[in-house]
């Protein structure tokens, strides 16, 4: 299993083509792996991996107050995530196209809250501005 190849997976299946930005900062995509040892010792080891190096992260700013701004960036983030799942995802374009669409199912996939702004642009400088060009331009940090 190659990594370089699922990071690639994953910025070209969670692109958001009219935005012209993918849908996060990277990551891996391994949809159609075969059911093999190797590949459940593959997904075992991403999982055991999982905690150890996210826990950090939410340890370091889990008592960060955020700003409304900040939030409504997430919003807006989420937003995102809402429109690549209606838009573009496979999972929920077949789940839509059977006899008994489960709407329901897709919908209550969404994140509880969510923003949508007319042309959005972050301010320049700020964090948020610097994320964007990385979902513009993902690094290759395989």
């Amino acid at each position: 299993l190659r990594c370089r190849e699922m990071k690639s997976e994953c910025d070209k299946y969670f692109f958001l083509p009219a935005r012209s930005e993918h849908r996060g900062t990277g990551g891996i995509f391994f949809d159609d792996l075969p059911a093999t040892q190797s590949t459940y010792n593959f997904v075992r080891a991403v999982a055991q991996g999982w905690m150890p190096s996210w826990l950090p992260i939410v340890q370091k700013n889990n008592v960060r107050e955020y700003t409304d701004e900040e939030k409504h960036w997430q919003c807006l983030r989420r937003g995102r995530y809402l429109e690549f799942n209606l838009l573009y995802d496979r999972g929920v374009k077949f789940g839509l196209a059977n006899a008994n669409p489960r709407v329901e199912g897709v919908m209550v996939s969404a994140p509880p809250k969510i923003a949508f702004d007319y042309n959005h642009v972050p301010k320049e400088g700020s964090e948020e501005e610097r994320l964007v060009q990385i979902l513009k331009e993902p690094k290759d940090w395989v």
